[in-house]
């Protein structure tokens, strides 16, 4: 319980209202008795004057105690709570009307006597107490003279003894309780306000903390903490922390989808390339084992399909570096200028034999402005390599494969198109995953490897290009994309 935040704020609100209440208390004392001192001196200033000037207290040397006892008494029958002193001009006390064994001291300072003397202002000044060896009272005191001569000094104690008694009753009864309630009150209050006031707070922090630990514990996608209008600090950290474990549960299910892509991976590469290797295992078993029985036709047709099948399996390999290495970022573009139309016709030149083969016309088209650009000749390269094989490879006799080239002022645009079979909208989504075949397509050709087209978007990606892809069962599916002539590319060079 007391592991609380709201607790332990309200614990130390209530501790501050209470050393505040007793700093009050003190403050309000203080002042008060400082008040108290100084309206007391001023209003009392004339008592000693009045006690010097009714008799003459010293003559020819001697004390006049008899007078002074008169007067005494008169002073402190209009203020019960003074002392009446007869002082020297040195500060000895030379009579009094307090009895014997009343005095602690002997000797009263003369500096602040001087200073009352010399000045009304900056009061209340204390003076030394007779009756205590180290005490101050408020005073107030007259000289007596003899024509010029200082004969000594009528010094009278304003708060003697009387009045401490009747104070300290006073203090002990009414002005103790009465701080008491105050004290006691300020504590009830505090701790009422405290309360409310962090009880209001740690609201939303106890729901946040609730979401926090529930997120700890595995709970995902747990709701927001309510909306709060005023953007303070609490509402700022809750924003922080759905954020945060929003962009969490993104990077979990990122994991967990890569990780089954993984999972994929190792299995359909373990598949690929145990497929051509048994068969090339095969046929090479069976030229050892039957050497004498088979014909030469025979033998030359083991050989090829061994030879197909071990190019197949080259081919895959080679993709899975590739891609793998695209994949880490170990091949970073190497920028040049150079012209995609010379680019696109020594393509083309290459695929001109294979097109013949299966009766396919393969068509360059070139529109608008002049096709220089700039970016990775290497890459570039590539992509149009997998992207006609993979439209000669679907397209049927006497279909066409097309390359358009649509030049303006920033860049060119490209288009891969072919006449094949086509490919469904469920499928048009997945056809840059790895090792994923179109089911509406109908491969004419060589057997593909699955990563052609995974490997065209990542170089596009790397170009900060993206790749469009549009389709249509039975007329043919068309590739496009757009190449900068000042390419911004993830740059380096491989």
């Amino acid at each position: 319980m007391f592991n609380k935040l709201s607790i332990k704020l309200s614990a130390a609100l209530v501790l501050l209202f209470l050393l505040i209440g007793v700093a009050l208390v003190l403050l309000t004392r203080y002042s008060s008795d400082m008040y108290y001192q100084e309206v007391t001196q001023r209003l009392n200033t004339p008592v000693a004057m009045y006690v010097a000037g009714e008799a003459p207290l010293i003559e020819n040397g001697e004390v006049n105690a008899v007078a002074l006892q008169a007067l005494a008494h008169q002073a402190m029958i209009v203020n019960p709570s003074v002392e009446v002193y007869l002082l020297d001009p040195t500060g000895r006390i030379l009579s009094h009307d307090l009895g014997d064994g009343a005095l602690r001291r002997r000797h009263v300072g003369l500096q602040p006597i001087q200073r009352f003397l010399a000045s009304s202002t900056g009061l209340p000044l204390l003076g030394d107490d007779p009756r205590t060896s180290a005490g101050k009272k408020i005073f107030t005191v007259a000289e007596i003279e003899t024509g010029d001569r200082l004969e000594g000094y009528v010094y009278v104690v304003l708060s003697g003894q009387k009045y401490e008694q009747i104070a300290t009753s006073a203090e002990a009864s009414e002005v103790l309780r009465l701080t008491t309630l105050a004290v006691i009150g300020c504590l009830i209050f505090g701790l009422g306000s405290a309360l409310l006031i962090f009880g209001r707070l740690s609201r939303r922090l106890n729901r946040l903390t609730a979401n926090v630990n529930a997120f700890h514990h595995g709970a995902m996608g747990s709701p927001p903490p309510e909306g709060h209008s005023r953007q303070d600090e609490i509402t700022q950290l809750a924003s922080a922390f759905d954020a945060m474990q929003a962009r969490i549960e993104d990077q979990v299910d990122q994991i967990r989808e890569t990780d089954q892509m993984r999972r994929e991976l190792v299995s359909h590469i373990s598949h690929d390339l145990r497929t051509p290797l048994t068969t090339m295992q095969g046929y090479i078993e069976t030229l050892l084992l039957k050497d004498a029985e088979i014909t030469a036709e025979q033998r030359r047709e083991y050989l090829q399909i061994a030879r197909s099948h071990g190019t197949r399996l080259g081919r895959l390999i080679t993709d899975l570096f590739e891609l793998a290495r695209l994949d880490s970022n170990a091949i970073k573009p190497q920028l040049d200028e150079f012209s995609l139309a010379e680019l696109v016709a020594d393509i083309t030149q290459e695929f001109r034999l294979a097109a013949e083969r299966k009766s396919v016309s393969l068509v360059v088209e070139m529109h608008g402005q002049n096709s220089a650009l700039t970016a990775d000749i290497r890459l570039i390269e590539r992509v149009f390599e997998n992207l006609i094989e993979n439209g000669l490879r679907h397209t049927p006799e006497h279909g066409r494969v097309t390359i358009s080239l649509d030049g303006y002022d920033a860049g060119v645009r490209v288009t891969v198109s072919d006449t094949g079979a086509g490919i469904t909208e469920e499928a048009l989504p997945r056809i840059f995953d790895r090792y994923f075949h179109a089911p509406a397509a109908s491969p004419s050709g060589p057997e593909s490897t699955g990563l052609g087209l995974a490997i065209v978007k990542r170089i596009l990606d790397l170009h900060r290009t993206a790749i469009v892809v549009s389709s249509r069962l039975a007329q043919g599916t068309s590739f496009s994309f757009e190449l900068s002539r000042h390419a911004a590319a993830d740059g380096g060079r491989y």
